[in-house]
């Protein structure tokens, strides 16, 4: 029988800033250096991971990481030096037939005027409202009523996000949102509308990327620091016995641990449990979330999408709801004179992969970023089985039950989908530090 004082399930973000950090405590606290990690691909990165096809580089779909806290500002540095870019936010969203700004709720000027006038009386209609008396919103459409009013609603809030979330926002909370969904003010809402362009609006007026080999090289950078023998690639977790903190691998060994770090999805984790109450179970089986699915495209022809390096579209005429650009971000990610692009769609969406890739050719022809189908030299359909967490009713509930039992059981489910949460790339990242400098 193994045996280690942290064991840690997944090597994605998550899992290599817990085992990074609990290394560096290591040098005044040696004990906190016993620690495994368990991943089940062949290389360390999980989702924070690139392919290269035909010189093409791809993530899976954008990891552009945006830093806000000192913490992990520094931790990058230390991790990558100047190897790192920052790059400034150039995302667009298409509307109405018109490119705008990004946020939509800021950005109105050039838009049909009707729609502009919809969006701003309605913006008028809900402050006064709201200075009123404050509604209690119960789903993410009425937080959207609140906080934006009916026309910004109506025209991108409720079409763009019943595309994200494969769901209708009835059915969802807005407790995802309140950081990544930016509410200026009436002055700012007019400005935008007028065409003052604020572009640094939002949380992401930023970020930082590798200047080479895509979001890939930042998670193998991490994954250099740590030692081969305290890893074990291609190997997963078949069965954890909570009470004796046992765990059997699918390689036959098992491992007694003091701590469990594990940012596999939080249902996944569960499913292993041999001892698991039945409550519990129950709770576990509440959980929702989407799958997704994303296009990865290689074209001959430099700058396809301009200078954007992603777009928004929320009109339920396109299949899609997002594309993006890596090469508008970073050059190196394709080859000279080509791009390399995202399409992302939610995995319920009615189309097919073809129908889907009909569709996009066609929306980059009529914008003049695509000429002759001999242009696409990469035209790849992928999916991930986890993608959002829905934010629904019985969400709240469920996790009050299970994230306390398990901490009970010295298991710390951490990261997007171990804590199911909608989180950035840095907040997997904080997660892992935090837990290092906790014990």
């Amino acid at each position: 029988m193994l045996q280690t004082k942290t064991l840690i399930f997944g090597g994605g973000l998550t899992g290599l800033s817990t085992a990074y950090h609990l290394d560096k405590r290591a040098a005044a606290r040696p004990e906190l250096g016993d620690w495994l990690l368990i991943e089940r691909d062949d290389r360390l990165g999980g989702l924070t991971r690139t392919e290269i096809i035909r010189g093409y580089h791809f993530d899976h779909t954008g990891h552009w990481l945006h830093l806000r806290h000192a913490e992990m500002k520094a931790f990058v540095n230390e991790v990558m030096g100047d190897d790192m870019l920052m790059v400034a936010r150039k995302s667009r969203i298409w509307s109405h037939g018109v490119l705008t700004h990004f946020p939509f709720q800021q950005n109105l000027h050039g838009l049909p005027l009707d729609v502009v006038h919809e969006c701003l009386m309605g913006a008028i209609e809900s402050a006064i409202r709201e200075a009123k008396a404050p509604i209690d919103a119960s789903n993410f459409k009425d937080f959207c009523l609140q906080r934006f009013g009916k026309g910004i609603t109506d025209r991108f809030m409720v079409p763009y996000n019943t595309k994200l979330w494969g769901c209708e926002p009835e059915e969802i909370t807005a407790d995802w949102c309140t950081r990544f969904l930016p509410k200026p003010n009436l002055s700012q809402i007019t400005a935008g509308a007028l065409g003052i362009v604020d572009d640094a609006a939002g949380y992401n007026a930023q970020f930082t990327y590798p200047r080479q080999g895509g979001i890939e090289a930042f998670a193998s950078r991490i994954a250099g620091h740590l030692p081969a023998r305290k890893v074990k690639l291609s190997t997963t977790p078949v069965a954890i016995d909570f009470a004796r903190k046992q765990c059997t691998l699918s390689n036959g060994e098992v491992v007694q641990y003091e701590h469990l770090v594990s940012s596999i999805p939080l249902p996944e984790l569960l499913k292993l449990a041999t001892d698991l109450p039945v409550d519990v179970r129950d709770a576990a089986a509440k959980l929702r979330c989407t799958s997704l699915r994303y296009l990865n495209y290689g074209i001959k022809r430099p700058h396809v999408l301009d200078d954007i390096q992603w777009l928004y579209v929320p009109e339920n005429k396109y299949p899609f709801y997002r594309i993006g650009s890596f090469s508008n971000a970073v050059a190196s990610l394709a080859p000279p004179d080509s791009s390399s692009l995202y399409v992302e769609v939610a995995n319920n969406m009615n189309p097919s992969d073809a129908e889907v890739k009909i569709a996009v050719r066609q929306f980059l022809r009529e914008h003049g970023w695509l000429g002759d189908d001999s242009e696409v030299e990469v035209e790849e359909v992928r999916h991930i089985k986890y993608g959002y967490v829905i934010f629904d009713g019985p969400y709240f509930a469920a996790k009050e039950r299970l994230l306390p039992y398990l901490r009970g059981q010295n298991v710390q489910s951490l990261g997007r989908y171990g804590a199911w949460v909608y989180a950035s790339m840095e907040d997997a990242l904080m997660d892992g530090y935090q837990f290092a400098q906790g014990l």
